[in-house]
């Protein structure tokens, strides 16, 4: 998938969105945009907090092995 930055010099471009974390990383760019509009990077939220299942097990060995 291809999406639209902006660079820190304040150009615009497209990049592989497989590119963004390092982009982000390196401090590359200042913003980009997805489906729900522009991000911010520093201001805006850039992915939403996983927390860890704390429910009973779903898969079949757990199943068979009685663990909750």
């Amino acid at each position: 998938m291809i999406l639209r930055v902006v660079f820190t010099s304040g150009e615009t471009g497209l990049v592989q969105a497989t590119d963004l974390d390092a982009l982000i990383r390196e401090e590359k760019i200042v913003a980009f945009c997805r489906s729900e509009g522009w991000v911010r990077i520093g201001f805006d939220q850039i992915r939403y907090l996983e927390r860890p299942y704390a429910g009973p097990g779903r898969r079949w060995a757990d199943l068979a092995q009685g663990r909750k």
